[in-house]
């Protein structure tokens, strides 16, 4: 069984990691040998890492770019941009979501540089790390990233619209971790991780990775119940 994971730049079976009888998946990213450059402002040197371990598999910025790309959207995208927003100019409109679930992960403050009508294109300042991830959208237009004041979620999310728009986007985030988690534990079970396995069987019998799925929670346990795990053994009784 192989799964493809150029998606996610690194090799799953480095990504597991066996301690005291739990698995622990984490570091799913650009790897240090990458040289993709990006866009976004700050990619760089956007080398912060997660200070919230359930998004550890983000192992920085420029992986959460990756994954936001796949779910900006238009739906993501503020309701006076949303005529205009396509798949070509994904982060129209996504600024201050996108910033304060940057700070969810990372952590540092939210600044936000003035604009017409009294909005702010908010962006993240992680100790002394400046990026946004939402800068594309100017294409040529030289933003400034000095002095501008911080913003404050509390202040944004008064808008029922931007905060329900935030939780989306969050929650749309939260799925994807869920299904790269799936497909790191399944490769290194295919690679013979007993442990690994059980995790699948675990994770499919109980919904854990977003997909109940019987059939195959009992095609793992019984994988890993024939190499002696006495776990799956006892989840094979209750299939």
């Amino acid at each position: 069984m192989r799964i493809r994971h150029a998606e996610f730049g690194t090799r799953p079976s480095d990504a597991i990691h066996i301690a005291k009888g739990t698995i622990e998946v984490k570091n799913i990213g650009v790897s240090d040998n990458i040289t993709r450059e990006y866009k976004f402002y700050g990619w760089e040197n956007a080398d912060v890492k997660p200070v919230d371990k359930d998004y550890e598999l983000i192992s920085n910025p420029r992986v959460l770019y990756d994954v936001l790309s796949e779910i900006w959207c238009k739906e993501t995208c503020a309701p006076r941009m949303q005529a205009d927003w396509s798949k070509d100019n994904m982060t129209l409109g996504q600024c201050s979501i996108t910033a304060f679930l940057v700070q969810d992960i990372f952590g540092g403050k939210v600044y936000g540089i003035p604009r017409e009508g009294g909005n702010f294109h908010c962006y993240n300042d992680v100790d002394g790390c400046v990026f946004d991830l939402t800068s594309e959208q100017f294409g040529d237009e030289v933003l400034s990233y000095e002095n501008n004041p911080e913003q404050f979620r509390e202040v944004h999310f008064e808008k029922e619209e931007k905060h329900e728009r935030y939780k989306y986007l969050k929650e749309q985030l939260q799925k994807k971790l869920r299904k790269m988690t799936l497909f790191v534990l399944i490769d290194a079970a295919a690679k013979g991780n007993i442990e690994a396995a059980e995790k699948v069987a675990l994770g499919y019998y109980s919904g854990e990775f977003g997909e109940k799925n019987l059939a195959k929670a009992r095609k793992w346990a019984s994988y890993a119940a024939k190499h002696g795990s006495a776990a799956a053994k006892e989840l094979l009784e209750k299939i």
